[in-house]
């Protein structure tokens, strides 16, 4: 699961993009509209500036601003920013590999090659969707009846 500081950072970043060429957003104006503490906020933007993708300017007139254009910005960017990997278990990452303890060589565990292809298929739907992109909110309901219909072969 996504955690609420990546989750948060997503939707700061979604918040940016959409007020994108506007100059700077009030670090206020985005907490208060997209519900998440002033002081988390903070040090979430803090973090994504040190990778180049927010702006900053203090002052009266300061705020943050999206450093790249929202077409140059994946959610498979963000989310690898903020959790390191988009992989569900450290032996399926790419660039945070790590062998599992307690668990089978990796060239013999099936749970490992099932990870992979969900991190290759996760990965491709996240690198593919752009923060420019539009995406439009789905009720609560819709996503667990897709979910319900998943088949198991």
């Amino acid at each position: 699961m996504l955690s609420q500081k990546t989750r948060y950072a997503i939707r700061a970043m979604q918040h940016l993009a959409d007020r994108y060429g506007q100059g700077p957003i009030p670090l206020t104006d985005i907490a208060e509209k997209q519900n998440i503490p002033a002081k988390f906020l903070t040090v979430i933007l803090s973090e994504l500036s040190r990778y180049g993708i927010v702006a900053s300017q203090r002052g009266k007139d300061g705020g943050y601003w999206l450093g790249v254009p929202p077409i140059d910005i994946t959610y498979g960017d963000l989310i690898r920013i903020m959790r390191g990997s988009l992989a569900l278990v450290p032996c399926a990452s790419r660039f945070a590999h790590e062998t599992c303890k307690n668990c089978l060589e990796e060239k013999d565990c099936r749970v490992r090659a099932l990870m992979l292809q969900v991190r290759d298929a996760t990965a491709n739907l996240l690198d593919g969707v752009r923060l420019a992109d539009r995406i439009d909110p789905v009720p609560a309901a819709d996503g667990l009846e897709a979910a319900d219909d998943l088949e198991v072969g």
